[in-house]
């Protein structure tokens, strides 16, 4: 099982795990017990900091007012002209670990992405290895329109 792999969380127990090496993705229900399984051509993005991006500015969440109080973070923006999305980013200084993006497509809308609880390396590998319940799951026809189009737009 390759390693470079998406996980989302997007709904209550609704789990979608993106194989990328491999070219699959899976769409786990753990309280239904059942897993989809369909290919996966949209290529690997890094959540990253555009090398067109704008530097909006530096701010501290949190106070600066007392020693680890605080944490500096890099705000910002840009846009994909041939998505017609514009974005905002915001990075910690040091470290460079995302906090949040702000994304605005035309004709899709904003779509907000926050990182909480973040962690270097990986604690758990198995937690990207999909379910028994996947092993007999038959590969779909099509990709799912609905994560290509969210991945898509993924900055």
């Amino acid at each position: 099982m390759s390693l470079l792999v998406l996980f989302v969380c997007t709904t209550l127990g609704i789990f979608l795990i993106c194989c990328f090496l491999q070219g699959v993705s899976y769409e786990i229900s753990y309280p239904n017990q059942t897993c989809k399984k369909a290919p996966l051509k949209t290529p690997f993005r890094p959540i990253e900091i555009p090398p067109d991006a704008k530097l909006l500015g530096k701010v501290v969440l949190g106070t600066n007012l007392a020693p680890g109080m605080g944490v500096l973070i890099n705000a910002w923006a840009g846009a994909v002209p041939v998505l017609k999305a514009k974005y905002k980013l915001a990075f910690t200084e040091f470290g460079c670990l995302p906090i949040s993006s702000q994304i605005h497509v035309e004709n899709v809308g904003w779509i907000f992405t926050n990182f909480y609880n973040l962690v270097i390396g990986i604690e758990d590998p198995n937690e990207f290895i999909p379910p028994p319940s996947c092993d007999k799951a038959e590969l779909q026809q099509t990709e799912n329109e609905e994560l290509k189009e969210f991945l898509r737009f993924i900055i």
